[in-house]
């Protein structure tokens, strides 16, 4: 039995977790719970169980370009570090990206090239996430093997946080004061294409918010704006990703304050290097016509809105910010689920992936093959995805359409996908041919799931009871 783009696979495995010990060779759990989920797609189906299956075989041709990315997210939530369990709920884990790469390097042979690629936040200090999650140590040991893989940051600056109060608890507040520098990366060996969506971008259909008011945080509040005017709708993409032939997206399983959950079609946000040019959100609230904030602001809101990073030249930032340990999270910066602006970047975005060519042009028909794992090992509820609390779920949930991925996947956390934009919006081939979910053949290889994720206390239509 083939693969086809509209079965969907749940391997579920009460009580896995990460293997402890790098570089996380077979077998193992991990390891195990990848195989199965390639065998129920029916990957190279008429070889499973033999020394010569050659599952991404299906996808990978030898001597074809691969990007596999995982989610790689941030080592710290503003004042609070994500250490431990909080970051492999957060992040993707090295025995995780153990087999998917051994495999990929299967198919791709001694002509092939595989490289492990993301865009993650600026702040990200990269070392502090993909090292202890493992990813540089599976890396190093394939590399030693002499395969051609590699892991490319594929940013080109980030910024790096120099304090003189960092985290400093006193009176009930979290007091912190410092820069935030702007530092020079390599970036991304084939260099930048900016690709213009135009009239096919989702900014550009009826009933969008206004292109004026298309807002980035803080730092870089009216960034977007020069980038999606009149009919111009442009990102910046990676050349290594145009240049694939063949995508493996690693994204995690976990709740997002800004879209609901951020799975699949949100991943892809790490492949662009000019994340200021992305609109988040709608200035203002929707008495004004915006999704920044779910009501007015008072001026005391607003000026502790622009000191938690104020900008300054050369691109670097000012941060002064001590919030009340115990209030409850502040609808800002579009974290509610009114925002109706970051989904249509995120299916720009997707768009570009499948259908942009190596020179920037879009095409009618597909131009990368496509795999995508979520990965709820341990998986992230409530105020993600930073701040997310861990829940080992023990479920990877893959497929080839991330559409209908991510819809299983809202399922199967306890959500209506139909209340989550950038879900319903892509379903019913507006973003791939194909997509409807009442034509999923959903596999499920283990217990059925029944734990029901927490949403973000932003998002109450996404509880058991909201449509009563």
């Amino acid at each position: 039995m083939a693969a086809t783009m509209s079965r969907v696979v749940t391997v579920s495995r009460p009580g896995l977790g990460y293997v402890d010990a790098a570089p996380y060779g077979p077998p193992n759990p991990v390891y195990e719970a990848v195989e199965a989920l390639f065998r129920r797609l029916g990957l190279d189906a008429a070889r499973a169980g033999t020394p010569a299956w050659n599952p991404l075989g299906d996808l990978i041709a030898p001597g074809d370009r691969v990007i596999i990315k995982p989610n790689l997210v941030s080592s710290k939530n503003l004042h609070q570090k994500i250490t431990g369990e909080r970051l492999a709920a957060s992040s993707t884990h090295g025995s995780l990206l153990r087999p998917v790469l051994d495999y990929a390097l299967r198919a791709a042979g001694p002509r092939g090239r595989v490289r492990v690629v993301d865009s993650p936040v600026e702040g990200c200090e990269i070392e502090k996430v993909a090292g202890p999650l493992g990813i540089f140590d599976v890396i190093d040991h394939l590399k030693a093997q002499g395969h051609d893989v590699d892991f490319i940051d594929l940013r080109y600056f980030r910024v790096a946080p120099v304090f003189a109060l960092d985290d400093v608890r006193r009176f009930g507040r979290s007091w912190n004061l410092g820069l935030l520098l702007r530092r020079p990366l390599p970036g991304d060996p084939g260099g930048y294409r900016v690709v213009d969506l135009g009239r096919d971008s989702f900014f550009a259909r009826a009933g969008a918010p206004r292109p004026s008011a298309l807002r980035f945080h803080r730092s870089h509040y009216a960034t977007p704006v020069p980038h999606h005017a009149g009919e111009r709708h442009e990102y910046s993409i990676p050349q290594t990703v145009l240049d694939a032939d063949v995508v493996i997206n690693l994204p995690k399983l976990k709740t997002h304050k800004k879209t609901g959950v951020t799975l699949a079609l949100k991943s892809v946000i790490g492949l662009t290097n000019e994340k200021y040019w992305l609109p988040h959100f709608t200035e203002g609230d929707p008495s004004v016509g915006g999704d920044e904030f779910d009501r007015p602001q008072a001026l005391a809101d607003v000026v502790e809105d622009k000191l938690s990073r104020l900008p300054l030249p050369g691109d670097h930032s000012l941060v002064a910010r001590a919030p009340r340990l115990a209030a409850p999270p502040k609808v800002i910066d579009g974290s509610w689920e009114g925002n109706d602006t970051l989904w249509r970047t995120i299916l720009d975005l997707n768009r570009i992936l499948f259908f942009a060519s190596r020179e920037g042009a879009l095409r009618g028909e597909p131009q990368r093959r496509y795999l995508t794992i979520v990965d709820g090992i341990v998986a992230g509820e409530g105020e993600g995805p930073l701040g997310a609390t861990p829940v080992r779920a023990g479920l990877l949930i893959g497929g080839l359409d991330p559409s209908v991925v991510d819809a299983i996947a809202s399922q199967e956390m306890g959500f209506d996908p139909a209340r989550i934009p950038q879900v319903r919006e892509a379903l019913g081939g507006v973003l791939l041919p194909g997509s409807r979910l009442d034509e999923v053949e959903h596999v499920i290889d283990g217990p059925a799931p029944s734990y029901r994720f927490k949403p973000p206390r932003s998002w109450p239509s996404l509880l058991p009871d909201a449509a009563a």
